[in-house]
């Protein structure tokens, strides 16, 4: 590691090499989140990002590190291409693919401009010293829990340990995703101090650090939570209906067939809930009807005058929806515009604008007999909204998707996604979804049990319940907030006050 650190520390005096360097460290660091799942190879890519916000100019500072945000977002959010071809929402060919491109470049546009605010920030703290990068990296994750809250934030670096190294996600039961993201992002200080630091130092720094690092992840062991408890019978159907065509009438009878043996075969097993994906049943569109099994299903309904997507509830032998939990964080574009009141209510899907829910994720009462906390396709990036649901008393938690036309990187993303608020909260994730993925993750954030992609297959699992909440579900994201307020404002100091030596 020394040579490595060595040829690094060479590479950031260079500036013509400078901004090349922390631009492909940015997009390492996005494929690094999902699908590889890599936390060491994120905190070598944050060693550029490191030395730029260290730098006070604009061409060596600020650049770099806007070009690292907006790398990682362009890598981790590439799968944002295959929305092209749009004509099934009426948009032209010949515009379709300006249009995506163009949504894609915003988005790393905007990595770009989270990152050159945190370097700006960068310049209000002593960042050789560890109190400054303390603060610094509880920025971070301070900024990322409140990005989650807002309508455009999809995943953050606090995912990244969920897929391979799940003692190191165990942390996210302790505070959530924003004090991972912080971990990550100090591990990288960390490694930019071993390269600063002058060769009869750097052992110690890096022995420091490699103890910190095991330590970390003793605390993160010891808060997994191992849930054993009552399990209950659940079946999953896959439909793998496509996107582009699930409105028309052959889709529609399609799926209409494949439920109603998913259905059967629940039956035969003595199952007495199945659940489905996103969206999978249409407007006013009423589902078959076997005994003993009822249905929990994405699909839409009106109310309030306005289109829901919801996660509806049939009971056996009911052809009307008992119960419903709508969708409460829209896409934004997808589902709806900002712009809404003048350009009506359409939005780039196939049913058009919707209207958001509450924003309460538990779905509970009769006829069902257990307690879920509920993520509908994009919720499942706001882990406030699950914890939240989990200290409200659910028992396992729901993520439905529909994630046709995207390809398996969104997938992987997804499912880490589901494995990060499995861990958080110490309950069994179930997901269901279109085409994939859809999986079985117990509370310690692995999958015991997945379907293969692209392919109509149902399955049933076993599902335990349990009601213990991990501190993350007691506190939320309260005790990382108030700490990352309280250091900014102890540690700040005027704008230009000189850099105490190394």
């Amino acid at each position: 590691m020394a040579g490595y650190l060595t040829a690094l520390r060479a590479a950031l005096v260079h500036p013509g090499t400078f901004l090349v360097l922390t631009s492909v460290a940015g997009a390492l660091a996005g494929f690094s989140v999902a699908p590889w799942g890599e936390p060491l190879l994120l905190w070598f890519t944050l060693v550029p990002l490191w030395e730029a916000v260290g730098r006070r100019s604009i061409t060596q500072g600020l650049m770099p590190a806007a070009g690292w945000g907006g790398a990682a977002l362009l890598t981790s959010h590439i799968w944002l291409l295959w929305l092209h071809p749009l004509d099934w929402v009426g948009v032209a060919s010949a515009l379709s693919r300006p249009l995506t491109v163009l949504l894609w470049l915003l988005v790393g546009g905007g990595g770009s401009l989270a990152v050159g605010l945190w370097w700006w920030l960068g310049r209000f703290y002593p960042l050789p010293r560890f109190h400054g990068a303390l603060t610094m990296v509880l920025l971070w994750g301070c900024g990322e829990v409140l990005l989650a809250r807002g309508p455009l934030f999809w995943l953050g670096l606090g995912t990244v340990a969920a897929p391979h190294d799940r003692v190191l996600a165990g942390l996210g039961s302790l505070a959530g995703p924003g004090l991972l993201s912080a971990v990550q992002v100090l591990a990288g200080w960390w490694l930019w101090r071993c390269c600063k630091a002058a060769s009869c130092h750097r052992s110690r720094w890096l022995a420091g650090g490699a103890m910190v690092v095991i330590a970390l992840h003793g605390l993160g062991l010891m808060s997994l939570a191992d849930t054993q408890g009552a399990p209950i019978s659940m079946g999953v159907l896959q439909p793998a209906i496509p996107t582009r065509q699930k409105f028309t009438w052959t889709a529609m009878a399609a799926l209409e067939r494949r439920l109603l043996l998913a259905m059967n075969r629940a039956a035969q097993q003595g199952v007495p809930w199945l659940l489905l994906p996103e969206g999978a049943l249409a407007l006013d569109q009423s589902p078959p009807v076997v005994d003993g099994v009822g249905l929990v299903t994405g699909g839409f309904r009106r109310q309030q005058q306005g289109l829901r997507s919801s996660l509806l509830v049939y009971p056996a032998g009911a052809r009307d929806p008992a119960m419903a939990l709508d969708k409460h964080r829209l896409v934004l574009l997808g589902e709806w515009l900002p712009w809404g009141g003048l350009l009506g209510s359409a939005g780039l899907s196939a049913v058009g604008g919707l209207q958001p829910g509450p924003a309460e994720r538990l779905l509970a009462g009769q006829p069902l007999p257990w307690r879920a906390g509920v993520a509908i396709c994009y919720e499942i990036s706001q882990a406030h909204g699950l914890a939240e649901a989990t200290s409200a008393g659910a028992q396992l938690l729901l993520a439905v998707a529909n994630l046709d036309p995207y390809p398996r990187l969104l997938h992987q993303q997804f499912l880490a996604l589901a494995q990060q608020r499995a861990i958080e909260n110490g309950r069994w994730l179930v997901v269901a979804s279109n085409t994939g993925p859809t999986a079985l993750i117990n509370s310690q954030g692995q999958v015991t049990a997945q379907l293969d992609p692209a392919v109509v297959t149902s399955a049933v699992w076993e599902v335990p319940l349990h009601t213990e909440l991990t501190l993350y579900s007691r506190t939320g994201d309260w005790p990382l907030m108030v700490s990352g307020l309280l250091l900014a404002l102890i540690n700040c100091q005027p704008m230009g006050h000189p850099t105490r030596p190394w």
